[in-house]
């Protein structure tokens, strides 16, 4: 985007009839820049106006292409969107049976952990 201060202070050095020219490449420029930013290589530009309203490009450095392996692409930004807004679905029972408190779950999970993993006995052999 163009800034509007600089576009007035540009207007107050030029001379009236040299006007036109410069708000005709100033929309060229725009729509320029635009691209340049749809197509993720903006980076740095820029850019002076001569006498009679011309602008030329001076600096033009393009920008690093967008990582393809960004994580955005793999995880939403804000993960927190997608959480229900029903805050019963937390205190039902590992079963569904009855609303449990937190550690009540952690204590029934645990405890269903414990009758699922074989304990295999421990052999310490010295070096």
């Amino acid at each position: 985007m163009i800034a509007r201060d600089w576009i007035l202070d540009v207007l107050a050095e030029l001379e009236l009839w040299y006007w036109p020219i410069f708000l005709w490449e100033l929309y060229w420029l725009d729509r320029y820049l635009t691209a340049r930013r749809a197509e993720h290589r903006s980076g740095l530009v820029g850019y002076s106006v001569c006498k009679k309203g011309r602008i030329y490009i001076t600096l033009q450095a393009f920008a690093d292409k967008p990582d393809p392996n960004d994580w955005t692409a793999f995880a939403p930004r804000e993960p927190w969107k997608r959480l229900s807004l029903d805050i019963s679905d937390v205190w039902k029972g590992l079963d569904g049976r009855e609303p449990q408190t937190p550690a009540r779950q952690i204590a029934c999970g645990m405890s269903n952990v414990w009758r699922i993993t074989a304990h295999a006995p421990l052999n310490l052999i010295p070096p």
